[in-house]
C-alpha cells in the first residue's frame, strides 16, 4: 500500500508540475484537479475540500472559465462547476501560439517606432558602456537591431564571449530576422570544426580569413546601422562600448569592405608568386 501511495503521489506531483509549466498557478491547479477528480461541485464544496478561502474561489473560478478548463451550470440551488475534458488543453496551447505569432509580427514595427522616438532625443554622438557577462550578452542582443547586415571584425567566436547556449539563441534570432553577417578574422578553423548547430545559419553567414600582416584583429568589433561596438573579454576583464555616430559608423563600414576586398587581392598576389 505504501508503494502504491508513493507512486500515486509522485505521479500527481508530475501532473502538477506540467500544469504549472502550461501557465497555471498553484491555486488554479488545485481547483482544476479537485474538480477533475470528482463530480459537479459548488464553490463552497471546492473551498471546503481545498482549504482555499471562499472569497478567492470565485476569482480563480473566473480565471479557469476564461481558460475553458472548467464549466459552470446554473442549478435550482445555485451554480455548480465541473472540470472540462483534459483535451481542452490543446486549445490553450493553440491560443498561446497564435498570441505569440501576433506578438512576433508586431515586434519589428514596434521596435522601429520606439527607435524613432529614441532617435529624436539622441545627440549626434553617443557612447554606451557595458561591463561583465550580462553586459556582453546585452551588446550581442543589441546587434540584432541591425538592418539587413552586420559587419564583424571577429576575434574568436560568440561562444567564447557568452557561452554557446546564449550565442546559439542570438544566432537563431539573427536567422529569424534574416540578418546577414559578414565576418573578417585572422583565425583559420581546423577541419571539421563546427561552432554552431543553428539551422539555416550558412545562408546568413559569410566570412573571410585575413592574414595578420594585412590586418591584425585584436578586438571583436561589430558595425551595424549607426553603431560601432567593441567588446573585450580577455582574462577576467569583460568590458565593451557602443559608439553611436552616423559618420564614424560609415567610415568603419568603408574600412571593412576595403579589407574584405583586400583578401581577394592578397590571395591573387600570393597565387602569382
Amino acid at each position: 500500500m505504501l508503494v502504491y501511495y508513493l507512486s500515486v503521489h509522485m505521479n500527481k506531483q508530475t501532473i502538477i508540475s506540467k500544469l504549472k509549466y502550461l501557465g497555471l498557478d498553484d491555486i488554479e491547479v488545485k481547483i482544476y484537479l479537485n474538480l477533475l477528480e470528482g463530480y459537479e461541485k459548488t464553490p463552497l464544496d471546492i473551498s471546503r475540500e481545498t482549504n482555499i478561502n471562499r472569497s478567492k474561489i470565485y476569482r480563480y473560478i473566473e480565471r479557469l472559465k476564461q481558460k475553458r478548463l472548467i464549466e459552470q451550470f446554473t442549478m435550482d440551488r445555485g451554480i455548480k462547476l465541473e472540470a472540462a475534458e483534459p483535451d481542452i488543453l490543446n486549445l490553450l496551447i493553440i491560443e498561446k501560439e497564435q498570441e505569440l505569432n501576433t506578438q512576433k509580427e508586431l515586434l519589428p514595427s514596434l521596435i522601429s517606432d520606439l527607435n524613432t522616438l529614441s532617435h529624436s532625443t539622441q545627440s549626434n554622438f553617443e557612447v554606451k558602456y557595458y561591463h561583465g557577462i550580462e553586459g556582453m550578452k546585452q551588446m550581442l542582443w543589441n546587434q540584432l537591431t541591425a538592418k539587413k547586415e552586420l559587419l564583424l571584425f571577429g576575434f574568436q567566436t560568440r561562444n567564447e564571449i557568452v557561452g554557446k547556449g546564449f550565442a546559439e539563441k542570438v544566432r537563431e534570432e539573427q536567422v529569424r530576422r534574416k540578418i546577414v553577417v559578414y565576418e573578417i578574422e585572422n583565425v583559420i578553423d581546423p577541419p571539421g570544426y563546427q561552432f554552431t548547430n543553428v539551422n539555416g545559419w550558412e545562408k546568413f553567414y559569410f566570412h573571410k580569413h585575413i592574414p595578420k600582416e594585412i590586418l591584425n584583429v585584436q578586438q571583436y568589433t561589430a558595425i551595424f546601422n549607426d553603431t560601432v561596438a567593441v567588446m573585450n573579454w580577455a582574462g577576467k576583464q569583460k568590458v565593451g562600448f557602443e559608439l553611436i555616430n552616423p559618420s564614424y559608423a560609415l567610415m568603419q563600414k568603408q574600412l571593412f569592405w576595403y579589407f574584405w576586398n583586400k583578401v581577394a587581392e592578397f590571395k591573387e598576389l600570393k597565387r602569382k608568386k
